[in-house]
């Protein structure tokens, strides 16, 4: 007879029906039947038997592979991501029982967050660098997977279809690498298409985004369609582009123009096509946009009192307006690379500026309440904001990347972590937890960068 244990499948030989049996099923010590690419995941065999006296035998197998366990723990852990299957067997005079689980490997750079270093502006390699869940640190990642280093002063990243892609300034007569594509879970290069665009001859870019097969890339005020596929180059009609970060969803590329204080776009690209499909004027300087939960979009605008408006990616209209009751939005200041607003659920954390007092805000949009969730800036262990500031949409943890001295900023740098705790605080606001100072991994750091940011 055969019979279902929660999501394993367990037999037990016919021939044994009425004597003692043994029943095996696996369990995993986290709960959860998946894990990061080569960390480890503690899988239990449970075995449940009609006879207290009966012992067995127990063996492993990864994907067929027979492993060197021969008791009831597995500590599992691959190199390679996907779907395992994972066999636990437990066999006595009375029968053997078979039990499976499937376990799901993820990229181990997957989930976490990523800072972009520029390097020294003009003649030193960017980098990336990752902070995983649970606090681990990669410097220079990309090329600890794949030997080779980005381009001279890496500007914008961009996520979407399942990758990462970084623009850097290079342009020189070596190819440096310009435009880099990475697999968004494990990092292997997916391609380089420097020599493309030389041959091309697309000058130095700034911005980037994609969709489908097409990338965009900022250069000399002026957007390009650069097609993987064909290598054609494509200069987008009315394209001209700022440099804060561009977003995509549902098929539509979104960026923002501010040509001067009163006409300020946000422009809508799409695939295959040499113009703009459409471009709305919001009157104000436009701070950052950024994608809301149901992929449409919210618009941080300059104006006074400072305003979060959402847009409806669909037909552009818009569909609400906040004004700000405290607070700001930081400018620019040294690189629009920096993001301003960082939407988590109906929550939208902001800050006002990066020099003392760094206040963090959190607006919620459908109640249109703003309320200070504090200064940071004494949690900090140097005064020169480099690379912005970033709130994770997921966990709700602030990095913010800080130098000592431009002379110095490949030593007295750090990435500084930290939360949000219930507790005493100003009303409505929240305890400010330090969690962790990295020292001397950032090369001015060109902006913070969440995957789950982007669709």
């Amino acid at each position: 007879m055969c019979a279902a244990a929660t999501i394993f499948i367990s037999c037990d030989d016919d021939k044994n029906a009425g004597l003692p049996t043994i029943d095996a099923s696996i369990k995993s010590r986290t709960g959860a039947f998946e894990v990061v690419q080569e960390r480890t995941l503690t899988l239990v065999g449970v075995i449940n038997s009609s006879h207290v006296g009966v012992s067995a035998v127990y063996g492993w197998t990864i994907d067929g592979v027979r492993q060197s366990s021969t008791d009831t723990v597995l500590d599992f852990s691959h190199s390679l991501v996907g779907e395992h299957v994972v066999t636990f067997t437990a066999t006595n005079e009375f029968g053997r029982s078979t039990a499976t689980a499937t376990i799901i490997v993820r990229g181990k750079y997957a989930k976490g967050v990523f800072v972009l270093n520029e390097g020294a502006l003009g003649h030193e390699n960017g980098s990336l660098i990752h902070i995983a869940e649970d606090g681990y640190i990669t410097e220079n990642a990309d090329f600890a997977v794949n030997g080779k280093e980005l381009g001279i002063t890496s500007q914008h990243m961009f996520f979407g279809n399942g990758k990462i892609y970084i623009v850097s300034k290079s342009t020189d007569a070596a190819h440096l690498r310009r435009v880099v594509v990475l697999d968004a879970e494990t990092l292997n290069e997916v391609a380089d298409y420097t020599d493309d665009l030389n041959t091309a001859g697309l000058a130095s870019c700034d911005n980037i985004g994609a969709l489908n097969n097409e990338i965009f890339l900022s250069a000399s005020n002026a957007i390009y369609s650069f097609n993987t596929q064909t290598k054609a180059v494509t200069k987008i009609k009315n394209g001209n582009v700022s440099l804060v970060r561009m977003y995509a969803s549902k098929g539509k590329l979104f960026a923002v123009h501010n040509q001067n204080a009163t006409n300020c776009f946000v422009k809508v690209f799409e695939a295959g096509k040499d113009t703009i499909s459409a471009q709305i004027n919001f009157g104000a300087n436009i701070r950052s946009i950024a994608l809301a939960d149901d992929g449409n979009l919210f618009v941080a605008l300059a104006t006074t009192p400072a305003e979060i408006r959402k847009m409806n990616i669909n037909n552009y209209s818009i569909t609400a307006t906040n004004a700000l009751s405290t607070g700001t939005f930081a400018g620019a200041g040294w690189s629009s690379a920096t993001q301003s607003i960082f939407p988590k659920g109906d929550t939208i954390y902001f800050y006002s500026s990066t020099s003392s007092p760094v206040n963090i805000y959190k607006h919620i949009f459908s109640t249109n309440e703003t309320n200070l969730v504090g200064n940071i800036y004494p949690f900090l262990p140097y005064t020169i904001n480099y690379g912005g500031i970033g709130i994770s949409p997921k966990t709700g943890k602030v990095y913010v990347s800080t130098i000592g001295g431009y002379g110095s900023y490949n030593t007295a740098n750090a990435i500084t972590v930290l939360n949000f705790e219930s507790g005493e605080a100003p009303a409505g606001a929240d305890k400010i937890k330090h969690i962790e100072d990295y020292i001397g991994y950032t090369r001015f750091a060109a902006g913070i960068y969440f995957p789950e940011s982007y669709e």
